[in-house]
């Protein structure tokens, strides 16, 4: 029973690993997807990964050459502050008075020999860093030392002592510490050699010397010490000698070989050469192992110093945080791959979507044609079938449309036959046997539609409309929707043959619905003209004409109206064609007087009348009206001094710009109410061209002796008093005072431009009494005539 139930569940996993398995496999464009996200995070986090880490590990080295740097530099100090206290001493060694016999005696007495030992052996002991010291009497040609190595190995230290100074042919530089070897091999140190001469130049074996050995120790601790306080991360010192050899505090072992220690040497001066600085770091490899060489040279130039540290110790802060960025890395890359692939479907739920769509309407064969490719490719595929589907359709459509409009203009080129064979072969839905209406639905204002619409919006509302219209129509009555020329839409509407006691009378309604749909979804209103019952096919044409006829009359009926003959029985039988003379005389009488309540109830009678004509009766009379009434304030404005507004103008226009007898009526009734109020300029204009006329009247006749204000009020036309009172409400001085003022500024421009007498000047600007002049100038100007000219001459 156990083991039954384990084989079930084994298969039950194995079904859905299958499953699941088939079902991504199926989906290779959401392969393509999931790959391409989980591509770019691994890329993007192994790029910060590295990137982090590079950038680490190269702050890391840049610190820890700042930090050998300030470790080398202070060595350096360290290494000169040595030599100078060598160099002290060396000074009190070469001139102690106990010592002289012994470097330039030739024939040197006992006594002063043992003095000059004694006198070395206390200058051994009072300098703890001392090893030996070797005295060189160039006249004996003799060597002369302390340690007991030197007296008692039978000359061996002696000799390579005499070797290393006097039998080399290099000369050897003085007061700097020199690496030797006492009792070591080759290569290892015990001391520091430190020749002191009487010159400062290089020992050549023919002069006296002194040479204290420094004991290698002392140097190296010291620098140990200062490598222990300094730096955290230990490494080895090494000093490099003039002759290019590596010399360690480990003296007892060999610490890299010669080979390593050639390839250092040529490692560090391919590093100065390029840099040209005499400081800094080198990545080398020493016995297989990476290594940081700091190096720096010495003041006095013998001497270098090398610190090598272990280049894995180094890093190894940086290599502990690549290893914990790998782990976050890793982490993040199982994270990311699932947020890549739920991401991914949900980039590919949309394209899912669409292909259970079009699965719903794509048979089996089709859908397993589609399995070679991907999900788009399946719905390119699909795409360029119905495309090519929808072209044919379109195609049809096109043609369907052409003889349907060839029926509504043209039906009588066709032969009865001819009409019923089209109407068979493309199935369109025209009755051919029951009664048929047309209808006609033109879109209001199609002017200012035409102007303000871009002709890809216009394409979108005729098709619009073209859809609704039959889509609406056809739930009642079998019907044909089509535009003709752009601005209308034409309805062909037949009983159904499948249902007698249908009738037409649901047509109204239906047309009423169209109009309250186009104006919900597209702001755009609708009338409609419906012709009478067409009783064979063939008659379309005629039908059609009617219905566009009828449709003109919404300029009785108002926009959004549904016209049918039955409305306009009275006035296709009117046949009154004109509006009487007399209204018109009455018309412009009354615009001429001003009178604007008689100018609108002669307007409303005409229009009472037009609502009654034929639409060319009303078209005609109505630019009619307007053409009389832009006469009459033509008329009006050439006869009197009033101004009109620019309206005006473009009277004769509001036929052709407006669609309703109502919006006419309005239109030309606020232009006769601008011609009645334009004829009542404000009082303020008048008075002000009264007031101006006065000014004009007394600076063209101010020499006249006789003007006065009673002269003036004579020329205006209107009563002295009037016009004094208005003068002097408006200038705050009467008109006398004015008339004197124009005079005797006439009076001084004479006085002072021309040569003429004081008395013809009197004349000249309207005085006759003399004295009345010279008063009025004085009161003026504070001077009399000749006392102004006089002036105005002298200055």
């Amino acid at each position: 029973m156990q083991k039954s139930i384990l084989i079930k569940d084994g298969l039950l996993r194995r079904h859905v690993t299958v499953k699941v398995f088939g079902f991504y496999k199926s989906k290779k464009y959401l392969q393509r997807v999931m790959f391409s996200i989980m591509l770019s995070m691994v890329i993007v986090l192994l790029a910060l990964s590295v990137a982090n880490t590079y950038i680490l590990e190269k702050s890391v080295k840049s610190n820890q050459e700042e930090s050998n740097l300030k470790v080398l530099t202070q060595i350096q100090y360290n290494l000169s502050y040595m030599n100078e206290i060598i160099t002290h001493l060396s000074n009190f060694v070469y001139n102690d008075n106990q010592l002289v016999p012994l470097m330039f005696d030739t024939d040197l007495p006992k006594m002063d020999f043992i003095r000059s030992y004694q006198e070395m052996s206390k200058v051994l002991d009072s300098s703890s860093f001392l090893h030996s010291m070797v005295i060189y009497n160039f006249k004996q040609d003799e060597l002369y030392g302390t340690t007991s190595a030197f007296m008692l190995d039978g000359g061996v230290t002696k000799q390579k002592i005499r070797n290393w100074l006097i039998n080399s042919t290099d000369d050897r530089p003085t007061s700097r510490l020199i690496p030797v070897s006492l009792e070591h091999d080759e290569g290892q140190i015990d001391a520091f050699a430190f020749i002191v001469t009487k010159t400062l130049k290089p020992f050549s074996h023919k002069e006296s010397a002194i040479v204290l050995y420094i004991k290698s120790d002392w140097v190296f601790d010291s620098l140990k010490k200062m490598n222990v306080v300094s730096s955290r991360e230990q490494g080895e010192i090494f000093i490099v000698a003039e002759d290019g050899q590596l010399y360690s505090a480990n003296h007892n072992k060999a610490e890299t070989s010669k080979q390593d220690q050639s390839y250092i040497k040529q490692v560090v001066n391919d590093d100065k050469l390029a840099t040209n600085q005499q400081s800094g770091f080198v990545i080398v490899k020493i016995a297989g192992k990476k290594s940081m060489v700091s190096y720096m040279e010495n003041d006095n130039r013998n001497l270098s110093i090398f610190y090598i540290q272990s280049y894995d110790k180094l890093m190894e802060q940086v290599t502990r945080t690549r290893i914990t960025s790998i782990i976050i890395a890793g982490v993040f890359l199982i994270f990311s791959i699932g947020l890549s692939i739920w991401l991914s479907y949900q980039l590919y739920h949309p394209i899912e979507n669409m292909l259970k769509r079009i699965r719903l309407h794509t048979s089996d064969d089709r859908q397993s044609g589609f399995k070679t490719g991907d999900e788009l490719q399946m719905m390119s595929e699909n795409y360029m079938k119905l495309s090519s589907k929808l072209q044919e359709i379109s195609s049809e459509q096109i043609v369907n449309k052409y003889y349907i409009r060839k029926f509504l203009t043209d039906s009588q080129m066709f032969s009865h036959n001819d009409m019923l064979s089209l109407i068979e072969k493309h199935d369109l839905n025209i009755s051919i046997r029951e009664q048929i209406k047309v209808c006609v639905l033109k879109i209001d204002y199609y002017a200012a539609y035409d102007r303000n619409t871009t002709s890809s919006s216009k394409k979108l509302y005729s098709f619009a409309i073209v859809n609704i219209a039959q889509e609406i129509m056809a739930k009642r009555y079998p019907c044909e929707a089509v535009e003709v020329r752009g601005d209308h839409v034409v309805l062909i509407v037949s009983k159904s043959e499948s249902d007698e006691d249908i009738t037409f009378e649901s047509i109204v309604p239906l047309i009423c619905e169209i109009q309250d749909t186009i104006e919900r979804y597209y702001s755009l209103n609708l009338s409609c003209g419906i012709s009478d019952t067409i009783s064979q096919f063939s008659y379309i044409s005629s039908g059609y004409t009617q219905a566009l006829q009828l449709s003109l009359y919404k300029i009785i009926k108002g926009n959004k109206s549904v016209i049918t003959s039955d409305e306009i029985k009275e006035n296709v039988a009117n046949t009154q064609t004109s509006i009487p003379e007399t209204i018109e005389k009455k018309l412009a009488e009354a615009l001429k007087k001003g009178q604007m309540t008689e100018a609108g109830t002669e307007l409303e009678k005409a229009f009472s009348l037009l609502a009654n004509f034929r639409y060319e009766d009303i078209v005609r009379e109505i630019s009619n009206l307007a053409w009389l009434i832009k006469n009459t304030a033509l008329d009006i404005k050439n006869n009197r001094i009033v101004q009109f507004a620019d309206d005006i103008d473009y009277i004769h226009l509001i036929p052709q710009e407006k669609e309703t007898l109502e919006e006419m009526f309005f239109s030309l009734l606020s232009v006769c109410s601008q011609i009645c109020e334009g004829q009542k300029p404000a009082k303020m204009e008048r008075n002000e061209m009264i007031l101006e006329t006065i000014k004009e009247l007394i600076e063209q006749k101010y020499a006249d002796i006789n003007l006065s204000q009673q002269s003036i009020a004579l020329n205006v036309k209107l009563s002295s008093a009037y016009i004094g009172t208005l003068f002097k409400d408006s200038y705050r001085i009467s008109i006398t005072e004015y008339i004197n003022d124009v005079r005797l500024n006439h009076v001084k421009m004479y006085l002072e431009k021309d040569n003429y007498t004081v008395l013809e000047i009197m004349d000249k600007c309207g005085y006759a009494n003399p004295s009345y002049f010279f008063r009025l100038f004085k009161a003026k100007y504070g001077s009399t005539p000749k006392e102004y000219r006089m002036k105005k001459s002298m200055f």
